[in-house]
């Protein structure tokens, strides 16, 4: 159901935009899709909540424009802290591969 935009000093931007919902992480489906959970608001009212849905070759994309929007230094932190098993897909959102997370 659609809500109301904020009423507050900043002004919500105007038309379509999608953010990554904080609570629900980036997976690979069983086809190896990517899938980033959004919401989709317009004018600053939230419309839906839907998936962003990439193959991996467009994520890999995706993930090396984000971190070079975010400068030099953030990719080599990711790695650093995640020895290369996680891939930023969106600020942040991170998709950790479950094969790699939980081998013995």
């Amino acid at each position: 159901m659609p809500t109301e935009p904020k009423k507050d000093s900043q002004k919500a931007p105007q038309g379509w935009r999608m953010d990554p919902i904080p609570s629900r992480p980036a997976y690979q489906d069983d086809d190896g899709n990517i899938r980033v959970p959004i919401w989709l608001t317009k004018n600053g009212r939230h419309m839906a909540d839907t998936e962003m849905v990439l193959l991996p070759s467009e994520a890999a994309l995706l993930a090396g424009n984000l971190t070079s929007a975010m400068g030099d230094n953030s990719r080599s932190v990711l790695h650093e802290l995640f020895r290369e098993s996680v891939t930023a897909l969106a600020p942040g959102v991170v998709y950790v591969s479950k094969s790699e997370q939980y081998q013995p």
